[in-house]
């Protein structure tokens, strides 16, 4: 076993994140994460308070570098240009690390990770505010969205049946399209 002097809250994290990439997010245990880590279930609870807590910790952790990268690739890129970059990195974020896509995109509801919501939901609006997308009550900025989430959803979840050069071009067709509804003049 494992001496408890060798674990640490980021042991537990990335193995936690590990177990989630291979087993998805509803296939993480506190049981199984000890097993692969070598310690009693118990030794995971001086790090956490619950499963329901280590997802929202894995959460936080995986929101905050999707914003760090977000944040560092759209430095100097605006308007066209920076909704298509922050597509394509939301998309790469979510390609990397399928078994926490289900956070990104908030899809699961039975999950108890409030701190990793309000880290999700400040994400969003600190990104769609500055491109214009933050207002929901225009129907041209949920189109964006809905495209961009959409499109990602059918990705990983097996719907197309393409080559990865025609999904890539796909996407970006798809979110040109969406990229052109913004211009739209509001009603």
């Amino acid at each position: 076993m494992v001496k408890r002097r060798t674990l640490t809250q980021a042991k537990v994290l990335a193995t936690a994140n590990q177990l989630i990439e291979t087993k998805g997010i509803n296939g993480l245990t506190i049981r199984d994460l000890a097993l692969v880590l070598d310690v009693r279930p118990q030794s995971i609870y001086n790090y956490v308070d619950s499963l329901s807590d280590l997802l929202d910790q894995v959460g936080i952790q995986f929101i905050q570098g999707v914003t760090d990268q977000l944040n560092e690739k759209m430095v100097g890129v605006e308007g066209d240009a920076a909704l298509m970059v922050f597509a394509q990195e939301f998309r790469v974020a979510c390609e990397r690390h399928k078994g926490l896509t289900p956070v990104m995109l908030d899809m699961n509801d039975s999950l108890k990770i409030p701190r990793t919501r309000k880290a999700l939901v400040k994400m969003y609006q600190d990104m769609f505010r500055p491109l214009q997308l933050d207002d929901s009550a225009r129907v041209e900025n949920t189109l964006y969205r809905s495209a961009l989430f959409g499109f990602i959803i059918q990705e990983i979840g097996g719907f197309f049946t393409m080559s990865q050069d025609a999904l890539d071009k796909r996407f970006t067709q798809t979110m040109q399209l969406a990229i052109d509804q913004t211009h739209m003049p509001k009603e």
